[in-house]
């Protein structure tokens, strides 16, 4: 019996000319094998075909080179699974000196295997996911850039047919329609947070008992102030005066404020956000439905700026 019986690990020597003359008895247990059906060549059978190739590669030059080898590879196992094993190797020499072949110990590692390999999958979803994502970013922002272009020229149309027909107030209206959809073309064609910064530049925004539409107004360059009641509003009106007041629809809201003495802010423009079913309060200059798409609130806020 040999002291490598005793061993946890399964371990195997091989003669100077890789051919097999011992496995330890842990060795034996794992493949089912019998001492006999190892020795020689026979251990070779218990290694996955496509790992033997790689196992006999780097034995061949290691045991040319008598240098120590690691290798990782699939044995079957006496149910007929194969399980990742890592196989560490060392040239053995005899009390004279004399090179007398090699001996290895190996180590059950299937379950870290797995898991890098799971790992492995997970970040390629991931890596496809995020291509995945940026391309239909990249779609997205072209659909929208073509359905601006595609609105811009009716509006200079209509712009054009109510000068020629001399009516004032649809030519008004178009040519700030133009100015609206030119300026989200350019906040499209540019990088978004210098575009964004020169839509709204200078405009102030009051915005009321809202709290969902301050930061795509900043990020567009507007001065906002937040007020969370009517009272609030209205002393802030005493100080500061802003383009826009944005609200969630209040009738006692816009009569407090259209009863202000236009210095006050009387004359303000003022936006209202509905929920669904509602329709426009009286005094109110614009309405924007919930949730509120930035999009359609920066324009709406840069119409009534205007």
């Amino acid at each position: 019996m040999s002291p490598d019986d005793n061993l946890p690990l399964m371990t195997w020597h091989a003669r100077p000319d890789m051919s097999c003359e011992y496995v330890n008895r842990a060795w034996l247990e794992f493949t089912g094998y019998t001492p006999g059906q190892a020795l020689g060549e026979g251990w070779s059978r218990c290694l996955h075909p496509e790992d033997l190739m790689r196992w006999l590669d780097a034995g061949v030059r290691a045991f040319d080179d008598r240098k120590p080898f690691e290798i990782d590879y699939r044995l079957r196992r006496r149910d007929g699974e194969y399980r990742w094993i890592l196989d560490r190797a060392a040239p053995r020499y005899g009390g004279d000196g004399l090179f007398v072949g090699f001996g290895g110990a190996c180590l059950d590692i299937d379950e870290r295997k797995r898991e890098q390999h799971s790992l492995a999958r997970a970040l390629e979803r991931e890596r496809r996911l995020r291509i995945a994502t940026e391309e239909a970013s990249r779609l997205r922002h072209g659909l929208t850039l073509s359905v601006l272009h595609e609105l811009l020229s009716p509006a200079q149309a209509i712009a054009t047919w109510a000068a020629h027909m001399r009516e004032e107030a649809i030519e008004g209206n178009a040519r700030e329609q133009i100015r609206i959809i030119s300026n989200l073309l350019e906040l499209g064609k540019q990088s978004a947070p210098a575009a964004e910064r020169a839509l709204l530049t200078g405009v102030r925004v009051l915005v009321v008992k809202l709290d969902d539409v301050v930061k795509p107004l900043q990020v567009a360059g507007a001065e906002v102030r937040v007020a969370g009641s009517l009272a609030e509003a209205l002393e802030t009106l005493s100080s500061w005066h802003p383009d826009v007041v944005l609200t969630e629809s209040d009738e006692s809201f816009i009569r407090a404020l259209r009863a202000l003495p236009a210095e006050r802010g009387g004359c303000l423009r003022a936006a209202e956000l509905l929920k669904d079913g509602e329709g426009m309060k009286a005094g109110y200059d614009a309405q924007l439905a919930r949730p509120v798409e930035p999009v359609a609130l920066l324009a709406t806020v840069a119409r009534l700026a205007a």
